[in-house]
């Protein structure tokens, strides 16, 4: 696949030495010394320029398949999306969201996907506080449902139950399992004990019940 990274702070660099090692990365940088810095350290194509300008733009978007805006400035990684998506041809574009507030705007012109670290990590804490022992992996777009994972509790009443015998809240349903560091595709007569890592699809608003019937100690 090929990336093509606008700004090249921290986020950036971490994020470009994961890809390099299997897509073909493009990073675009107005910053003279960090295009210089990323060009020397990283295996990765780098551009010296304004990456919300079409002319710079353009040429490193040819083929692309993705683009993804992580500068400090909302507006910067608004308007690269935007011309990278309507003039240029790229497909699929994320942002990083500097202002939590700017998160619907992002959505409302175009941007397939944006994120805001601030909103990220509350939304940790305030899962950490009340849900202790539960984290929620994976939220399926455009759905109310949620992928959730927890370490079964010995206090448990779905220990030493069958998946088809358990009544799981609201029908939600295990899709990996486990079981001291063997992974298991789930069946009807998977066995669960105490201890097994469970992964769940279940509606957001089961997510409590969950944890006080499987996971709360």
């Amino acid at each position: 696949m090929k990336i093509v990274i606008v700004g090249a702070g921290k986020v950036a660099y971490y994020l470009i030495r994961e890809f390099v090692q299997e897509h073909e990365v493009t990073i675009i940088e107005q910053d003279e010394k960090s295009a210089n810095r990323m060009a020397n350290q990283l295996s990765a194509s780098v551009i010296y320029g304004d990456g919300s300008i079409l002319a710079v733009l353009g040429p490193a978007c040819k083929g692309a398949d993705m683009i993804v805006a992580l500068t400090g400035k909302d507006e910067t990684n608004l308007i690269a999306c935007q011309i990278a998506k309507k003039f240029c041809g790229v497909p699929v574009a994320v942002a990083r969201v500097n202002n939590p507030r700017n998160l619907e705007v992002m959505s409302r012109f175009g941007v397939d996907k944006s994120y805001s670290g601030t909103q990220i990590l509350a939304e940790m804490i305030e899962q950490e506080i009340d849900f202790k022992g539960l984290r929620i992996v994976h939220k399926i777009k455009g759905s109310k449902y949620v992928l959730v994972e927890f370490e079964l509790s010995a206090r448990s009443k779905a220990c030493g139950k069958t998946l088809s015998d358990y009544r799981f809240v609201n029908g939600s349903k295990v899709v990996v399992v486990n079981s001291n560091g063997d992974v298991i595709t789930p069946k009807g007569d998977t066995v669960m004990h105490a201890g097994d890592m469970l992964t769940l699809v279940c509606d957001s608003k089961s997510i409590e019940q969950i944890w006080k019937e499987m996971v709360r100690e």
